[in-house]
């Protein structure tokens, strides 16, 4: 079995359901890791102005499937999970023997209509 599926069915196991959306397309859901970076750095904070007040912007890692492919995505393409909405910041592929293995990259969660998005 080739390693890119290895990590696909490690994905299924050890993620949760996501789906992309890039303007009126949508992915069908798939399944991949998405953790708080804040962990990683507990004094990286950025704060976002919105009706409500402050509040931190929020980082997470990403880690998704040889056959989503998030470099091919506009830069306001989003991420769907557990009805949170997501921006990729960073974005890119791990190769292995030629052949993509999966996607990394770094998201940004969205926080309303007063959010300012990427164009």
């Amino acid at each position: 079995m080739n390693k890119a599926y290895k990590i696909k069915n490690g994905l299924i196991k050890a993620g949760r359901q996501v789906q992309l959306t890039d303007g009126d397309w949508a992915s069908v859901p798939f399944y991949a890791v998405v953790e708080d970076k804040w962990r990683d750095n507990q004094t990286n904070f950025e704060y976002v102005k919105t009706a409500l007040g402050n509040v931190s912007a929020d980082y997470y890692t990403y880690i998704g499937p040889f056959d989503h492919d998030i470099e091919a995505l506009s830069n306001t393409a989003q991420l769907i999970m557990d009805g949170d909405k997501f921006i990729f910041k960073k974005r890119e592929k791990i190769v292995c023997a030629g052949q993509v293995q999966f996607y990394t990259g770094v998201l940004r969660k969205i926080w309303g209509s007063g959010d300012v998005l990427p164009e």
